[in-house]
């Protein structure tokens, strides 16, 4: 009897934790850090990294990542370590275009999301009142740019410096 309710219990755990989630690995990148910043070198960062190895400082931090911060990443959305967004999960699937996203959130409003054929993604903001909003959005050297209805640029993010850039009602800086 014990034995059963022990392996249930495993199973159970099991199911729960291995939730197809890659993970940000959150809590390892916080050890990688203390050895990126505690000593200066290549070799002082390759003997701190052994000793945080066999010490076991790094399995144990990849241990509860993997069991406890990445499923809780998946399940909620965010890495509670370092606040991150998912990385992926099994819900990630091959899109195509033509593909939709429908959302309806509790006040009526609804979001739209479809794939186009080049890549970008439509977004269709219905709101309760019923005034609607739209934005195609498509990753352009190193940058991701939004675009209004007419396909006028209104802004855009450099995907290496955050750095955000508003344009006029030309589509121009």
């Amino acid at each position: 009897m014990i034995k059963r309710i022990i392996a249930t219990l495993l199973v159970a755990a099991f199911a729960l934790t291995t939730t197809a989630c890659i993970g940000r690995f959150a809590t390892s990148g916080v050890v990688r850090k203390f050895n990126m910043t505690a000593v200066q070198g290549k070799w002082p960062h390759e003997l701190l990294f052994l000793a945080l190895y066999i010490i076991p400082v790094y399995p144990i931090a990849g241990f509860i990542d993997i069991i406890i911060v990445n499923s809780i990443e998946f399940w909620t959305g965010t890495n509670p370590i370092d606040g991150g967004a998912r990385v992926a999960g099994s819900t990630a699937a091959v899109h195509h275009p033509g593909d939709q996203h429908h959302v309806v959130a509790a006040d009526g409003s609804e979001a739209i999301s479809t794939l186009r054929e080049d890549g970008s993604i439509d977004f269709e903001i219905r709101a309760a009142d019923g005034s609607a909003h739209f934005m195609n959005v498509i990753r352009e050297d190193g940058q991701l740019v939004a675009r209004d209805a007419e396909g006028l640029r209104v802004a855009s993010v450099d995907s290496e410096t955050g750095e955000i850039r508003d344009f006029d009602q030309t589509g121009t800086l």
